[in-house]
């Protein structure tokens, strides 16, 4: 009997594929920087930033979950009359935006110590709020997809807080990661923009580098937080323009 592989197609298993002895070391390293830092910072409460735990158990209670009134479409707070302002920013091609959390106190500071603080132990929690989120309202994927950073800010960085988030839901909906499926090209960060130039510094930010992988697919786009949909929308434009059948969002926080 053969034993030789099959040579596999679809940009995730070639970029994949390419690791060098370098890449390898990188990692290692990097890793072992990850557990000596954990070793002698203990996580932080999200809460009341005591060491010990990442959420204890009476900062639990005080999480700003989303209110009941907001949008079941964009996730942002309902108007009294007409469409919501998160409605009217979303593209068409999102079928749905969800959130776990509104994007303050403990929730706001999970976002900002994932990023910026080396909180990557906080990533199985966060996740576990998505799936619970997921639970709540079940929905299914065939593809799951993180937003992308830019290529200077990953390798400031060293990881994509939205990959790490994509990884821990993928089985609640029964979907594939593939992390490469979208490309962002450079542009200014948004944070640093108004609301309505968001919009236009996203355009053709994005492009699908993996089109046999979503096309004709149900696909969940992640991210740790979503402020305008901006973000959210120019990445369901590209995901649409390769074929996806049905684009929906999730992100861990909300800005309302």
């Amino acid at each position: 009997m053969s034993l030789a592989m099959e040579p596999r197609s679809g940009g995730r298993h070639e970029f994949a594929d390419r690791v060098t002895p370098a890449r390898v070391v990188s990692g290692v390293l990097h890793e072992i920087g990850r557990v000596l830092a954990e070793a002698a910072f203990p996580a932080k409460c999200i809460g009341c930033q005591r060491r010990g735990t990442a959420l204890r158990e009476g900062c639990r209670e005080e999480l700003p979950y989303l209110p009941s009134g907001v949008c079941r479409w964009c996730a942002s707070m309902r108007v009294p009359r007409g469409v919501c302002r998160g409605c009217r920013r979303l593209s068409p091609a999102l079928s749905g935006v969800r959130a776990a959390f509104a994007y303050d106190g403990a929730a706001r500071a999970a976002v900002l110590t994932l990023k910026f603080k080396s909180g990557r132990y906080l990533a199985p929690l966060m996740g576990e709020f998505l799936r619970a989120e997921l639970s709540r309202r079940p929905l299914q994927a065939d593809v799951v997809v993180p937003v992308p950073l830019a290529t200077k800010r990953l390798r400031e960085r060293g990881f994509n807080q939205a990959l790490l988030l994509a990884e821990e839901i993928a089985t609640a909906v029964r979907g594939a990661v593939v992390g490469n499926a979208l490309q962002r090209h450079e542009r200014p960060a948004q944070q640093t923009l108004r609301a309505a130039d968001r919009l236009v510094n996203l355009e053709g930010a994005f492009s699908c580098a993996a089109a046999n992988e979503v096309c004709g697919r149900r696909v969940l786009l992640v991210d740790d937080v979503v402020t305008t949909g901006a973000t959210f929308s120019a990445c369901a434009d590209a995901l649409a323009e390769a074929g996806a059948r049905r684009i929906s969002a999730i992100a861990f926080a909300r800005d309302l």
